[in-house]
């Protein structure tokens, strides 16, 4: 996969130019010495690790070979204003040359953030398998209350040791596959994106992400043969390569959809007091609701009349949305019509031609049915409803999810597409 990745940048048959500014991705038993050697090569003296309550039981890997501050955060942060500007704060105070991220998701997305902001390197040092975001190029951050993806900087480079992140606890490695496996519909939703408005897709990217996917899988089936650490190992790489594509992409398109708008709409709490799920286990209950809603409506043939009739002004309607997103509605529609009219919005863009039903339903056969996907996610051990991770169990609350998940993004989904065509014809 990693060759492909360097296939891609050499030349892609697309005609864009991919490029990425993480210089090595190192998974390997020895990656603190290759750390080491690596901030040397670079001339970087005064690195500040940042970790959390859980993670900094890993510092002493790297400072016992570097001279290295540590700066903690609490275990439970999440990546938002709050935590970016202690982190930053901290930052500006030791003036570090190199920040390193040991930890998890929120750990990298406030390193990633502060780095881009104060525009110092930073590397990446992942203590479990259980997100994409480690080698990406934008931070999704909680802020004032909004989910809202940030340009940001990706590591200069990743080290990786098998020996930590797979002794993470189980759960975060389910919610790594959840993740992969949320690329299902992402993808899918790309491709709707292209037949729809025409927005540019990368075959070549589709393909990357694809084959992370079907080693994921490999792996997933052959847990018990090949060993904890070894599927771990196969965890993080396709995690990797996710954010790799991401970098390429220039943007999150190939890694992110209509599930994860599920579940960065469930972080907003608007329809939900709390939460328990990680990131990785609400893409996957997002993954296999929008799989249904998906095959339930290419089953039942989309209804073209109503996705041609679809008034950008009605669904973006200030006083429909207002009972749900409450003081986060401003955002919502800045999000959405991003220079204030109606015009602006992606749905402005869809396009139906003879060929369109045809497109779709050829689309439909890279995504595998519902049951397999919920086959895949149990196995791995990921939550596949919502009452699993601490949400509303009711019919009523997943209708309501899918109903208003597709503002939390401009991006067309076919979940978008659907619900836009509903509310148009309301």
């Amino acid at each position: 996969m990693f060759e492909h990745v360097l296939k891609i940048m050499r030349s892609c048959p697309c005609g864009r130019r991919h490029t990425l500014l993480t210089e090595e991705c190192v998974v390997s038993p020895d990656a603190e010495r290759e750390m080491r050697d690596y901030l040397r090569s670079k001339g970087w003296t005064d690195p500040l690790i940042i970790a959390d309550d859980n993670t900094v039981k890993f510092a002493p890997r790297l400072a016992d070979l570097f001279p290295a501050k540590v700066e903690t955060v609490d275990g439970h942060a999440h990546a938002t204003e709050v935590w970016c500007a202690r982190v930053g704060e901290t930052v500006d105070r030791e003036r570090p040359d190199v920040l390193i991220a040991c930890g998890s998701g929120s750990v990298h997305d406030i390193t990633r953030y502060v780095a881009h902001e104060r525009g110092i390197p930073f590397v990446s040092y992942p203590t479990a398998a259980s997100v994409d975001g480690f080698v990406s190029g934008v931070a999704a951050m909680t802020w004032h209350g909004q989910k809202l993806t940030f340009p940001a900087s990706p590591p200069a480079a990743s080290f990786a040791n098998p020996a930590v992140f797979a002794s993470a606890p189980a759960r975060l490695t389910a919610s790594g596959v959840g993740d992969v496996l949320g690329k299902y519909t992402s993808l899918f939703d790309w491709r709707v994106g292209q037949i729809l408005t025409g927005e540019y897709l990368c075959e070549e990217l589709v393909s990357l992400e694809a084959e992370a996917i079907d080693a994921l899988v490999d792996a997933l089936e052959n847990r018990e043969t090949i060993g904890r650490e070894a599927y771990c190992e196969k965890v993080m790489n396709a995690l990797q390569i996710s954010g790799l594509a991401i970098q390429l992409s220039g943007n999150s398109r190939p890694a992110s959809g209509a599930e994860h708008h599920m579940s960065h709409l469930w972080e907003m709490h608007r329809l939900n007091e709390t939460n328990d799920g990680l990131h990785g286990e609400q893409v996957a209950v997002g993954l296999l609701a929008v799989s249904r809603v998906y095959h339930r409506a290419l089953a039942d043939g989309p209804d073209y009349g109503r996705i041609a009739a679809i008034d950008p002004a009605k669904v973006m309607d200030r006083a429909a949305l207002e009972p749900v997103f409450r003081d986060l509605t401003d955002g919502i529609l800045r999000e959405n019509l991003p220079d204030g009219t109606p015009a602006s919005s992606s749905l402005t863009k869809i396009r139906l031609t003879d060929d369109t039903d045809r497109l779709l339903h050829e689309a439909e056969r890279a995504l595998p049915s519902s049951g397999e996907i919920e086959r895949l996610l149990k196995l791995a051990g990921t939550p596949t409803t919502p009452d699993e991770i601490g949400l509303d169990a009711s019919p009523e609350f997943l209708a309501e999810s899918l109903r208003y998940a597709p503002y939390v993004r401009d991006r067309l989904t076919l979940l978008k597409v659907l619900a836009a065509a509903e509310r148009s014809a309301d």
